[in-house]
């Protein structure tokens, strides 16, 4: 390891050896000052710019397993085994779960310094793996990675996040489960709640204490219940948990259902493909009653600017009126990217009084 040598020098005007003797105050007075480098300014020799050599003593640090509500710092040490200077321009983590931390840029040759890396497993489960790229102005090591890896097990587990039930018909009556796993041996869930409560009926349960994962858990079970009377449509539902356990004591779950109705289109979107601006379309499709039932459509319209349309509607059979056609005629007047839109047809039919029938299409580029 070598380092630069700094000395004081004064510079003498001499005309005579007399002079030297007798004037040795007015001499010190123009000495020139050389300032030595320090730690937050080194002086660099620019001839070995480039030269340094970035090596870490280890590129892998491992937590081991830690809880999601556990941030964990690890320390990453390093050196410069260069020749000459080393400076670390920049630091790209992959997730925003990684935080790293670096007190200066440069380092001298032989100089070893640390990079703090903060892991927040907040929302993270399971083993994972995460690396921070290092950027660095170093000929031989331009960039370089170092890795976290980590096994984070949640405080609260729930199975599943989000709850999806099949498609059911109009006054069925469907129940499902979220298992909510705690660690506590009293851990309960102490409120659940829905925001359609119109749609969904909702119950906790004591499931007691079960294995899971090579570990005992405290588990409670909600049971959501679509209700007989739902209305067809396809319904949306968050639920809002409070458990006792003050390390999550409140989230959030959801489930989705779509109760279908005895109308029912065919076929169940129409597509209009690529159309430009002043392009016409006509596009037809059928709603029928799967019980075979008389029913009247009373309008038909769509919630788009990108488009203009008449929309016609018959009954395929006038005494029947089990099945209509319902027939688009339009143009397309305003530049849209999308010509996704939902088409709107009321009905006389008791809790259908109004259906949706999705519309796609695209811009064609002129």
């Amino acid at each position: 390891m070598k380092f630069q040598k700094y000395t004081h020098r004064s510079l003498l005007t001499i005309p005579a050896l007399a002079l030297v003797c007798s004037m040795s105050t007015l001499a010190q007075a123009q000495a020139v000052e050389v300032t030595e480098p320090t730690p937050e300014t080194p002086v660099v020799d620019e001839s070995l710019a480039g030269q340094g050599k970035l090596v870490f003593l280890t590129k892998i640090q491992e937590t081991g397993e830690i809880l999601d509500t556990e941030i964990t710092n690890l320390t990453y040490t390093f050196r410069n085994t260069g020749k000459g200077p080393l400076t670390i321009e920049h630091i790209k983590p992959t997730c925003g779960c990684t935080v790293p931390e670096l007190n200066k840029k440069t380092y001298m040759p032989g100089e070893h310094g640390t990079l703090t890396v903060e892991f927040d497993p907040k929302g993270k489960h399971g083993a994972l793996t995460r690396s921070i790229a290092i950027f660095t102005d170093s000929e031989k090591t331009p960039n370089d990675t170092i890795v976290v890896r980590t096994i984070v097990k949640p405080v609260v587990l729930i199975e599943p996040a989000v709850l999806p039930f099949n498609s059911i018909e109009k006054g069925e009556t469907v129940t499902k489960e979220f298992k909510i796993y705690g660690r506590t041996d009293d851990f309960k869930v102490t409120r659940a709640t829905t925001d359609l409560n119109d749609t969904f009926d909702i119950k906790v349960v004591d499931g007691g204490k079960v294995e899971k994962n090579g570990e005992m858990l405290t588990l409670q079970i909600i049971k959501l219940t679509v209700k007989p009377d739902a209305k067809p449509n396809s319904h949306r539902t968050e639920i809002s948990v409070r458990t006792n356990d003050e390390r999550r004591s409140i989230f959030s779950i959801s489930a989705a259902v779509r109760v279908m109705g005895d109308l029912s289109a065919n076929p169940i979107r129409v597509t209009l493909g690529r159309l430009a601006v002043g392009d016409e379309f006509t596009r037809e499709f059928h709603v029928v009653s799967k019980s075979n039932t008389a029913f009247e459509i009373k309008s038909v319209n769509a919630d788009s600017n990108a488009i203009e349309a008449n929309y016609e509607f018959i009954p395929v059979d006038p005494e029947l009126r089990n099945d209509w056609i319902v027939r688009l005629k339009g143009t397309v007047v305003n530049s849209a990217a999308r010509f996704n839109t939902q088409l709107h047809i009321a009905t006389d039919v008791k809790d259908e009084e109004m259906i949706n029938v999705q519309m796609y299409g695209q811009l064609q580029r002129q």
